[in-house]
């Protein structure tokens, strides 16, 4: 009875000190226009002060910049007050981005999904595949810059996983019509 009622209130001021450290990050974001907002959402939280890390763990799912990133794990890395890098783990774990055109949205699913905020990289390891615009591209290793659209995919160290690449090729109207009947 007295280990649950510490644990409970372990858990309150663990709960109330991210808040606070939450509302700190959120209103130096909202000062800084390079920054943005994530919320995050889990089962659970450990947030370790030294090493400057979140931990969430159960069913995460995390929010930022019209992109939405699901695993069983998620880790947030920061410097100071900007996140620098958020490693999602799950069986496998999800990430999607929305484009201006629903069949746009940017997919993608892999073991492991790295983002990297600064530089808009995605990293997608373990039985990576990426979607976009009807396009798709699976492999054991993904390197995708958002920002610039600049893909590259392979097999890192001894995998011999091939590149797999499915391409919508768009038909030209003006030929479609002059073979029809």
């Amino acid at each position: 009875m007295l280990w649950e009622r510490f644990r409970a209130i372990s858990l309150a001021a663990c709960v109330a000190y991210l808040l606070l450290l939450g509302s700190a990050v959120f209103a130096e974001t909202r000062e800084n226009a390079l920054s943005s907002q994530l919320t995050i959402e889990g089962d659970s939280a450990v947030f370790l002060q030294e090493q400057n890390t979140i931990e969430y763990a159960g069913n995460v799912v995390a929010f930022m910049d019209g992109m939405r990133i699901n695993g069983d794990r998620v880790l947030v890395e920061m410097n100071a007050d900007r996140i620098e890098r958020i490693t999602t783990s799950g069986a496998p774990a999800s990430f999607w981005q929305q484009q201006n055109a629903a069949e746009r949205d940017t997919t993608a699913t892999a073991n492991t999904i790295v983002y990297l905020p600064d530089t808009s990289l995605l990293e997608l390891s373990g039985g990576a595949s990426l979607t976009q615009d009807g396009n798709a591209v699976s492999s054991a290793l993904i390197r995708y810059n958002l920002a610039l659209g600049q893909l590259d995919a392979g097999s890192s160290g001894a995998a011999q996983e091939r590149v797999r690449m499915e391409l919508r090729i768009p038909v030209n109207r003006a030929e479609q019509d002059s073979t029809q009947p």
